[in-house]
């Protein structure tokens, strides 16, 4: 594991996956990481009356407040990392972003929701794992 995206969504989850990227940096050496957080498209109803600018503007500032406390981590371990925002279907991004960027690795959170949940509930991670062509790392908060 060279080169990561490390998907943020604000949960402790993608914290728990921003952690253990860490560690693994120790223990390894350096990697060359990439954070990204990807907010879903609005629905038009949601942004009835909004310029398209003002959209952009308040899902950018979105995407910095969930990324704030996972890049303030990776400061602190003196990891150096890029950032991306993007906007869209979350998994199929996120799984686009790693091939573009040549990252070997996707280590991203997730809940751990088991069977009927999961499938009820449609599980970011699980249509990751079904879309990448690379290894995915699942990584659960403690007690949870």
């Amino acid at each position: 594991m060279r080169s990561v995206l490390l998907p943020v969504d604000g949960s402790k989850h993608a914290f728990a996956a921003a952690l253990y990227v860490i560690e693994f940096a120790k223990l390894h050496g350096p990697l060359d990481v990439h954070v990204v957080n990807v907010e879903p498209a609005p629905v038009a109803w949601q942004t009835h009356g909004m310029e398209e600018e003002a959209i952009r503007g308040h899902l950018t500032a979105r995407a910095h407040i969930v990324l704030k406390p996972v890049l303030n981590a990776l400061n602190e371990a003196g990891i150096a990392h890029k950032t991306y925002v993007r906007q869209g279907d979350i998994a199929e991004i996120v799984v686009a972003l790693a091939e573009e960027l040549g990252c070997d690795s996707i280590v991203m959170g997730t809940r751990g929701l088991g069977g009927l949940a999961a499938l009820a509930l449609g599980s970011v991670t699980r249509k990751v794992l079904h879309l990448a062509t690379k290894p995915v790392i699942c990584v659960k908060a403690e007690n949870d």
